[in-house]
């Protein structure tokens, strides 16, 4: 790669994403760090904010929920980092990481990470390109936060529907962990708020009217 390639944002979001590093890894051809895969049930938990643990890992498959408290502050799916934000070694965690789904995931000792890193010579774009998709997230998270209900709930449903669910010509079919219960957590709105929006939104054409699962109508988008 050509230096100046690294000054690129197309390319260190290409060539320094977390597949990318999933498989750098993973290659012991030139330094061999150990790995595990562990299979998570549904509700099981990864690690709990505030204790320091000593592993970061990479999302196979599933679909985790990250909380503080009893807050949901983020969701992390297929080649999602988990345990980056602390990445030092006596770092405790913010967050308590869930699986909302059967999940698959690989881990790796943080230490052992940061050195096979640091022996690259492109090795730290990886943690400067997770750190910038993590500001990313934050301000359109703020953004949202502050948008009139309506177009919020709508906002992030569309937003789940590409990030996790099943895309159809007409549709995105949000997977059935997506609860107006757990939407109403995310967005710091009322149960009752949710609830009531969701009717509006089921007569507006927005949403199929299915109780069990959310379906948004591309159509009325």
């Amino acid at each position: 790669m050509l230096y100046l390639e690294l000054f690129d944002k197309d390319v260190i979001g290409e060539r320094f994403s977390s597949n990318h590093l999933l498989h750098l890894l993973q290659d012991n051809s030139d330094y061999e760090i150990e790995s595990e895969r562990i299979e998570l049930a549904r509700h099981e938990i990864l690690f709990h904010e505030n204790q320091v643990h000593d592993y970061i890992y990479i999302i196979e498959t599933g679909i985790f929920g990250a909380w503080r408290g009893t807050h949901i502050i983020n969701f992390v799916g297929e080649y999602g980092f988990l345990g980056m934000d602390n990445i030092l070694g006596n770092e405790p965690s913010a967050l308590t990481l869930i699986a909302l789904t059967k999940a698959v995931v690989w881990r790796f000792s943080k230490e052992e990470v940061m050195r096979k890193l640091m022996y690259m010579q492109e090795g730290l774009f990886f943690l400067y390109n997770d750190m910038k998709l993590t500001n990313e997230y934050l301000i359109n998270r703020s953004i949202l936060q502050v948008t009139e209900a309506k177009e919020r709930i709508k906002t992030f449903m569309i937003q789940l529907g590409k990030a996790y669910g099943e895309e159809t010509a007409d549709q995105f079919i949000l997977p059935k962990i997506f609860t107006k219960k757990i939407i109403s957590n995310y967005l710091n709105l009322t149960s009752t708020t949710v609830y009531y929006i969701c009717k509006e939104l089921i007569k507006e054409g927005f949403l199929e009217p299915i109780s069990y699962q959310l379906i948004v109508n591309k159509a009325s988008i």
